[in-house]
């Protein structure tokens, strides 16, 4: 019966908060790392989870709750500086990688390592006009729409903000 009720805990922090890697779960459930090393294991053997790998992150969803479009957002958008820059460039639209980094606050080459990983992941695109690149969000209404949707799994005020304002258009 543990083990059913550790199983139920794991399961429902996975589904209000999707694509959270394996050390925030375990921070999150203040759970022994293989107590709940098993129990993922279990649950994605069972098909009740999915994991996907995200650079060096593990990522966990409930099967279920999200399509596959979903899930590879929600990976990304994950990462709080991912997350500014997708916002970013929603709300602004096609940007300058210096625009980028001013307007987020954070410097040019952390912008480049974290851009590059949105573009392999095809959530940003980029495009040259002569010698400027622009950064834009490839599907901005479905990456919108997925921000709203799961906004309370983020517990961070610019998902907040960004959803009313994205709501109010």
């Amino acid at each position: 019966m543990v083990e059913i009720t550790t199983r139920r805990k794991i399961y429902e922090e996975i589904v209000m908060n999707p694509g959270l890697h394996f050390r925030e779960l375990q921070k999150r459930l203040d759970m022994p790392l293989g107590m709940l090393e098993y129990h993922l294991n279990v649950l994605e053997k069972e098909g009740v989870i999915v994991s996907k790998m995200d650079g060096k992150y593990k990522r966990y969803f409930a099967n279920t709750s999200m399509n596959r479009e979903e899930r590879k957002i929600m990976g990304s958008l994950r990462s709080e500086i991912q997350r500014k820059i997708v916002i970013f460039l929603i709300e602004n639209g096609k940007s300058r990688h210096s625009d980028i980094a001013s307007g987020i606050n954070i410097t040019p080459s952390t912008l480049s390592y974290h851009i590059s990983k949105l573009v392999k992941n095809g959530i940003v695109g980029k495009e040259s006009e002569g010698r400027e690149v622009f950064y834009y969000v490839i599907e901005p209404d479905k990456v919108a729409a997925t921000i709203v949707k799961y906004r309370k799994s983020f517990l961070d005020s610019l998902v907040d903000n960004f959803a009313k304002w994205y709501m109010s258009r």
